[in-house]
């Protein structure tokens, strides 16, 4: 009865979840032509491909090798060879960033830095800590894999394929364009880590972006196609990474390989993991961290032993190096902390101390990014909360970090009461769509709805290992803490791991009670969930059509053309004007990347500056001028919104009808001046600045 309750439930979301996959896995049938339309390899494209694939490779063996140091030092005791060698990496890769921060401090952004740095990963992984007999006892589980367990490993590869094939691909992410990208090639273009003037993000937390910094300084020794496509190889570590972590952190809590495998790809087939996999997004590599330093956290709360508190620091400074919402992670593990002092009552102090000393420790381990932006605006948490923590650099100010925010307490909707809370998890799993702030910005997919009850229930009325109680008590704090923040579903992914730990974990455990009918049925039903999720993935990934760009099929010019709508105004402003030409972006999603020429652009609100000076100027002419006395010589503009009395941000709502008119009159005739128009369209507009003599 239990068990097809189960599988009812299981076809009831799967029907509801492609009820709201009519824009991408419904159109499919229609995607998969995106595939063809013409050559699919060049040999010039697909060289510069595998020789960015090549330099990642490199950058991975550093990472391995420095994490293999610190196996030697520390002794780390981990029985699986697949969590083994994903903290190895997670830890070689945390302290390359840190190295290359302080490279970056002292200006010495140069190509053989990078040599140097890869060249000392066949030195330290002399001192690598696994067997050959160690080895063959861990790879043996090949030979003895099923059909069905063969199936999954199928899916995960596909995943890992397109995945990757997205990340080597000329980046269209916004983010990357704003600055996952942008930044690494300004700090390559400068040998230093100065800020960049105009780009507030250049003032968080960087910590991922430092991989780029250093696949560029080796990809930009052949071309910058390389250097593109070696940053996104670099980023995209992570995602196989936090594959095998998940794979090893069931297997060590004594899982067997199809319920491990199962897991593993529960993860892999979360549709935002993919995007963020192929646009060199960073929440993949803070999701490692964060699973990581949960799995510590586990193991020390079984025997307290002081290494794990080690890589609690490790990788918690990490996570805080790359994001600021880090903070939340380890509020989380402080109070599991407080809950273990509790249980050992004499040991209190001593649990106390060193549980609190890791979390310290984790917060000097990040501390530079925030000193450095602390000495530069006088917050450590520029731009973010000026209204509590004062603090100034051009082009920020207390008006703009609040409306940011507003801007991201959008995500999942606005006015929530108590019921929109309690239905977060259904609405994530079913109804969430990409590039909308209402629904979450990205797809979850159905799997963690499907295995809920049975995680409550297993908590309930099963004994399920501690490991399992620790991962779903720092996962739902985490949950809490996002739905009262920004409800933007990726970030959440550092919580997807355990969660998908938990869940084959406690479908294990119920099926201990219920019989092989019951098991069987959750491994389908459980499989079809991530099938789901594999189906909208590669319908995001046929809308990209990278595959041909990649493969050197299409050139990287034509590729942009058909995915940034105003890629070609960039290609004329940076074949047809001089080096020096400076360009205000207003509107443009302040993509600097792709644009070789000094830039002015307001930081997230990009027509902030427009509507400022069309509200201090009287005429034309006025705002021509005061546009020209900027340096400016080029205007680019997105307009197809901003005229609209009722959608322009121009418009004053305190301001009368007749007023905000005149002001979008004047704006209109300065963007759209026929004199003055290089190119226009329907959506955007380039002219020239001239002043009046």
């Amino acid at each position: 009865m239990i068990a097809a309750a189960f599988a009812v439930w299981a076809i009831v979301l799967l029907i509801a979840f492609f009820q709201y996959r009519g824009s991408d896995v419904g159109q499919l049938g229609r995607l998969i032509g995106n595939l063809g339309g013409g050559p699919m390899i060049g040999r010039e494209g697909l060289e510069r491909s595998l020789v960015g694939v090549l330099t990642a490779a490199a950058i991975f063996q550093a990472w391995l090798g420095m994490g293999a140091l610190f196996y030697r030092l520390f002794r780390f005791e981990i029985n699986s060879l697949a969590l083994a060698m994903a903290t190895a990496a997670a830890i070689g890769a945390a302290t390359w960033s840190l190295i290359f921060f302080l490279l970056g401090l002292a200006g010495l952004y140069y190509p053989w830095i990078g040599i140097a740095a890869i060249a000392t990963g066949p030195i330290f992984l002399t001192m690598w800590f696994v067997s050959a007999e160690r080895v063959d006892r861990d790879l043996r589980f090949w030979r003895e894999l099923s059909i069905v367990e063969w199936s999954i490993i199928v899916l995960i590869s596909c995943v890992l394929f397109i995945s990757h094939i997205g990340s080597l691909a000329p980046p269209t992410a916004k983010d990357t364009l704003l600055y996952h990208f942008a930044l690494p090639k300004a700090f390559v273009a400068q040998y230093g880590l100065s800020f960049i003037e105009g780009n507030i993000a250049s003032y968080i937390a960087l910590g991922n972006e430092m991989h780029n910094v250093w696949a560029m300084l080796l990809g930009g020794l052949f071309s910058p196609r390389v250097a593109e496509a070696a940053g996104g190889g670099t980023t995209f570590l992570f995602f196989p990474l936090l594959l095998m972590a998940t794979y090893g952190g069931s297997r060590e809590l004594g899982l067997d390989q199809r319920w491990s495998l199962l897991a593993t790809v529960i993860v892999a087939t979360v549709p935002s993991a993919f995007h963020v996999a192929s646009s060199s997004y960073i929440d993949l590599a803070l999701a490692l961290y964060v699973t990581l330093a949960i799995f510590a956290l586990s193991r020390w709360w079984k025997d307290q032993d002081r290494t794990e508190l080690v890589l609690i620091a490790i990788f918690l400074g990490a996570a805080l190096s790359i994001k600021l919402t880090a903070v939340f992670v380890i509020a989380a593990f402080g109070l599991i902390i407080l809950l273990r002092a509790r249980e050992k009552g004499a040991a209190v102090g001593n649990i106390v101390i060193t549980g609190f000393g890791s979390l310290l420790l984790a917060g000097v381990i990040a501390s530079p990014w925030y000193l450095r932006t602390w000495k530069e605006t006088g917050s450590p948490v520029f731009p973010f909360y000026m209204s509590i923590w004062k603090g100034q650099a051009p082009g920020w100010d207390v008006e703009r970090s609040n409306l940011f925010q507003a801007m991201n307490a959008q995500y999942g909707g606005t006015d929530k009461g108590i019921l929109d809370y309690l239905l977060a998890p259904l609405e994530i799993s079913v109804i969430a769509q990409p590039e909308i702030a209402q629904y979450y910005d990205g797809v979850l997919g159905i799997a963690f709805l499907l295995g809920l009850p049975l995680l409550i229930w297993a908590l309930w009325k099963v004994e399920l290992p501690v490991e399992v109680k620790i991962a779903s008590g720092v996962a739902g704090i985490m949950l809490f803490f996002w739905m009262f923040s920004s409800e933007q579903l990726r970030y959440l992914l550092p919580i997807v791991p355990v969660l998908s730990i938990a869940i084959v974990c406690s479908a294990e455990a119920v099926s201990e009670k219920l019989g092989d009918t019951f098991r069987s049925i959750s491994q389908i039903c459980l499989g079809a969930a991530a099938v789901a999720g594999l189906l909208v993935g590669v319908a995001w990934f046929l809308q990209e059509a990278p595959l041909r760009v990649v493969l050197g099929g299409v050139s990287r010019d034509e590729y942009l053309t058909r995915n940034l709508d105003y890629y070609p105004y960039y290609q004329w402003l940076n074949a047809k004007t001089t080096l020096d030409s400076k360009v205000w972006l207003i509107n443009m999603r302040r993509d600097t990347y792709n644009l070789d020429r000094p830039v002015f652009s307001d930081y997230l609100f990009e027509d902030w500056t427009l509507r400022k000076m069309v509200w201090d100027t009287r005429s034309v002419p006025e705002l021509r001028a005061k546009v020209a006395a900027m340096g400016i010589k080029y205007v680019l503009t997105r307009h197809d919104f901003l005229f609209d009395n009722d959608k322009s941000t121009i418009v004053d709502d305190q301001k009368s009808r007749p007023e905000n008119e005149a002001k979008l009159k004047i704006a209109k005739d300065f963007i759209l001046d026929p004199a003055n128009t290089i190119q226009s369209d329907d959506k955007f507009s380039l002219i020239k600045v001239f002043t009046e003599k």
